[in-house]
């Protein structure tokens, strides 16, 4: 921060507005150049907050269950939740003009503070899907640097305004967790701005830079303060609370998620699940692309669309899809036949102890009871192999969930996390135990990520389940049930179901 303005010099600049939400206040109109009212399709993401009906102030939706805000919003440190039916606050989100019915209210059911910085996470009642958000900027802004600002408090003549305010600062100085900036032409923000965003633009892409934090406020209703200027909180270095409490900013999917499955009549489908991110039932309806011959085999996907096929008489096929049909690597056959003894894995007992991660390595569970790695070079039809370590034979099945992620469970359902850095040859980690009754399911797969998809018998079809570990947090994320969420139950009793390992990854 600035020597000039000490954090408590600002006690006429508090942006945390009584009775007001919060805006991005404009001088006398007159002394406003590129300024005024904010338009929806620029600023659908940020948010009114009125906290308790007592005060307000403004934020970011920057995922759909979370809005950031500022930490003066609200009282106290640490994470605080509302009472049994008694939101702590209210967020109307995509509603730029306030006399009008677009976007969404939703209430603001618990706050987790930053415990150094002026910022604070609202978790919603529900999410708000469909609207375009910005991404958190891993870089400070420089010394003079432009920035879009925007909030909901008072203007120069309106208490409580209705409308939402944007202007233009620029950077005066820049300190270890904030920035100055004064406005241009006079701009200046106002109670019920705290929470409001700074924001840039890079590479065609709009960047959430900083939190409005504290104010002069020249300008604003009421105040005849003559000093200009306002403090922002840097969002970049906030990375490890984030990944803590909000882990889908840090996790990038590809549009649908591949799925092929085996059905009882011995043919494969393919299924492609729009929304791993969140575990949501999207789906793109489901295609024959294959068969017959899977049911006495065991096909496990690999990247970039290629599936292996385990075969009863030792043959490992190779296949690819290429998003509309199948390679043709020769004119007899639609794969290639790349290794032998392989039949183990057409067996009850072995068929669940092999698996393909996002790096295209497979790894296996053996008689000997040892893990081993194996990657094959298509190009050059040449293999690497090793024993990783002894001691897998507790393991019924094993599902990569990443680059080296591995699911392991033992046949009472106990599910185990580990994690291999296959090119130093070394364990990054390992979890205790992390679920259990995981033997519910006779398939497991994954999307990557820590995505995982349980596939589990009903009287009438197959239901599959979504999970989602949080490594950073070490928990489940929420599904709200005790399990999993249930997707769909589009499965027909399946024989084999395997999702491309590929499809998401952690950032």
């Amino acid at each position: 921060m600035s020597t000039k303005y000490h954090r408590k010099g600002w006690c006429a600049g508090a942006l945390v507005a009584v009775l007001v939400p919060g805006a991005l206040v404009s001088p006398p109109a007159h002394a406003v150049a590129g300024g005024g009212v904010a338009r929806a399709v620029d600023y659908g993401f940020i948010a009114k907050i009125e906290v308790s009906g007592a005060r307000g102030c403004t934020g970011v939706l920057i995922d759909p269950e979370w809005v950031l805000t500022a930490r003066s919003c609200f009282s106290g440190n640490g994470v605080q939740a509302a009472a049994a039916g008694s939101p702590m606050a209210e967020a109307i989100i995509g509603r730029p003009d306030l006399a009008t019915n677009a976007g969404k209210s939703v209430s603001v059911m618990s706050v987790v503070s930053h415990p150094e910085r002026d910022v604070a996470l609202g978790r919603l009642a529900e999410p708000v899907w469909n609207v375009d958000r910005p991404a958190i900027a891993r870089t400070a802004p420089g010394q003079g640097e432009v920035l879009r600002v925007a909030g909901f408090g008072r203007t120069e003549d309106v208490w409580v305004p209705d409308k939402l305010q944007h202007a233009r600062f620029r950077v005066q100085s820049v300190a270890s967790t904030t920035v100055e900036v004064v406005g241009e032409d006079g701009a200046s923000t106002c109670k019920g701005d705290a929470g409001g965003p700074a924001l840039r633009e890079r590479n065609g892409a709009v960047e959430l830079v900083a939190i409005n934090s504290a104010s002069w406020q020249k300008g604003c209703l009421e105040v005849s303060e003559t000093r200009q200027g306002g403090i922002e909180t840097r969002v970049d270095g906030l990375d490890p609370w984030l990944r803590q409490h909000v882990p889908n900013l840090y996790i990038e999917c590809k549009s649908a998620v591949p799925i092929f499955a085996v059905h009882p009549d011995d043919t494969m489908w393919l299924d492609q699940h729009t929304a791993p991110r969140y575990g949501n039932d999207s789906w793109i309806d489901g295609f024959r692309i294959g068969g017959p011959g899977w049911l006495n085999g065991r096909a496990f996907a690999s990247v970039d669309g290629v599936v292996y096929g385990a075969k009863e008489n030792g043959e490992l096929r190779r296949l690819r899809w290429n998003g509309t049909g199948w390679d043709r690597p020769n004119p007899d056959h639609w794969y290639d036949v790349i290794d032998y003894g392989w039949e183990r894995y057409t067996t009850d007992a072995y068929r669940n102890r092999v698996t393909a991660d996002s790096k295209g390595h497979i790894y296996t569970i053996e008689p000997d009871g040892n893990l081993h790695w194996r990657s094959y070079d298509h190009a050059t039809k040449r293999w690497e192999h090793r024993v990783v370590e002894s001691g897998w034979g507790q393991y019924d099945l094993i599902v990569a969930a990443g680059d080296g992620v591995l699911y392991a469970r033992t046949p009472d359902g106990k599910l185990f996390r580990h994690h291999y850095d296959a090119e130093g040859q070394r364990w990054i980690s390992r979890s205790g135990q992390i679920g259990a009754a995981w033997n519910m399911y006779h398939s497991i797969t994954s999307a990557g990520a820590d995505i995982l998809y349980g596939i589990r018998s009903s009287w009438y079809n197959d239901a599959s389940y979504w999970y989602r570990y949080l490594p950073d947090a070490q928990k489940w994320a929420e599904t709200g049930t005790r399990g999993g969420k249930l997707l769909s139950r589009r499965w027909n009793r399946t024989h084999n179901v395997v999702a491309a390992p590929d499809s998401c990854r952690l950032l």
